[in-house]
């Protein structure tokens, strides 16, 4: 939390009129008098506040809320519309994209293939294309779009604009300086497991939380460190990559060049194998799941060593980072209580992380999108500053 005795003048006006953002942003609506407890000033300060943001197309006045005598007070809220921005989560499979409003409404929402045989300069033309037919369709002028925020199953360098290393896909420093330039508005790149955990700190599980973990279970494992309120990325960009941890001294080679790697033994591809299609994936799972409950042995057995895999990577994520719970999400997120409950409840394995016993493990409250959804709010950090003041 910024301290604001310590600011000027100018910018405690410029932190408060953030604060009522984001209280706005949260809430959706309030009263000066809200606005007026909340911050802790006056009746005349808060008039200024409102102004500014409403000289600047922030926010508006809508009809009035209940009085405690007296004249009824006016509603302030967001105006939706004001600003935009674009999400893109590219996965080995798919291309998913969205459309959102300041408030966080999703105007759209696609998948389409990635078409990993022609590389990711086709799947960029593919994005482009969606973006300006989204600004055509939806009339959204160009000096209102804050940006697209983008995420990638890998290392990312988001102040070089460089996609460092996404094993997955087959890439390997490549800029994305071309695409910006070509679409003529701000990128943000950001690792999917990063996404994932900033929408959860938002809309999700992780709501407000602060100190979390997000582990991210797809055609790898990342994890996406929540310290403060803000997305810890380490020294070099690179705090998260979990799934590159040793859990077995089996002779199994990852995609990093090394053996025994957790994602190896506990991603979707451990436990799924290889589909193309999301519904094939997803009638798979579902069939697996009945017969796990319908008692066929092969299937419990095979089950329960993938829940071992991935508790023990999950217990090095809780020795080495304390957090306050962990949260599984990612493409396997619909199931994560399913992971949970064989994994406390029948094999016990919380029992093995001696004095973390009582550190929560739970499933996303946003499985399958968050990513997606993460991206989408990256540029509206520029409004919101999210990450450095919080309510």
């Amino acid at each position: 939390m910024l301290r604001v005795k310590n600011l000027t003048h100018e910018r405690v006006r410029e932190v408060n009129c953030i604060r009522i953002l984001q209280y706005l942003r949260r809430f959706g609506e309030a009263t000066k008098g809200d606005l007026e407890n909340f911050l802790g000033v006056s009746h005349t300060t808060i008039n200024t506040y409102i102004q500014d943001l409403i000289n600047e197309g922030y926010i508006g006045l809508f009809g009035t809320g209940d009085s405690s005598g007296g004249r009824k007070p006016a509603l302030i809220r967001l105006l939706p519309d004001v600003r935009y921005a674009f999400g893109v989560n590219v996965t080995p499979q798919e291309i998913q994209m969205a459309l959102v409003n300041l408030t966080g409404e999703t105007k759209e929402i696609i998948s389409v293939p990635y078409p990993m045989e022609q590389g990711l300069s086709e799947a960029l033309n593919t994005i482009a294309q969606k973006v300006f037919e989204w600004i055509h369709k939806y009339d959204v002028a160009k000096d209102a779009v804050l940006g697209i925020g983008m995420a990638f199953p890998g290392l990312v360098d988001d102040e070089s604009l460089v996609l460092e290393y996404l094993p997955n896909l087959k890439i390997k420093d490549y800029s994305m300086k071309d695409f910006q330039r070509t679409l003529d508005m701000e990128i943000f790149l950001e690792n999917e497991a990063n996404t994932a955990a900033y929408a959860e700190y938002l809309l999700g599980n992780g709501n407000h939380m602060g100190n979390f973990v997000y582990v991210s279970i797809a055609d790898g494992i990342g994890a996406g460190i929540m310290v403060e309120n803000c997305i810890f990325r380490g020294n070099r960009k690179r705090a998260g990559e979990f799934g590159h941890i040793k859990v077995s001294d089996q002779k199994k080679k990852c995609s990093c060049g090394r053996e025994g790697c957790w994602e190896l033994f506990a991603s979707k591809r451990a436990l799924l194998g290889s589909f193309d299609d999301p519904e094939e994936e997803a009638r798979y799972l579902e069939h697996l799941f009945y017969q796990y409950d319908d008692g066929n042995q092969d299937v419990i057995e095979r089950v329960d060593e993938y829940v071992k895999y991935l508790f023990s990577g999950l217990g090095s994520i809780l020795l080495s980072l304390d957090p306050y719970c962990i949260i599984i999400g990612g493409d396997l997120g619909e199931y994560a209580h399913r992971f949970i409950e064989i994994g406390t409840e029948k094999l016990k394995l919380v029992e093995q992380f001696f004095g973390y016993e009582s550190i929560k493990i739970i499933g996303s409250a946003l499985p399958g999108n968050g990513a997606l959804l993460g991206a989408a709010l990256l540029p509206f950090e520029q409004v919101f500053n999210f990450q450095r003041n919080v309510l």
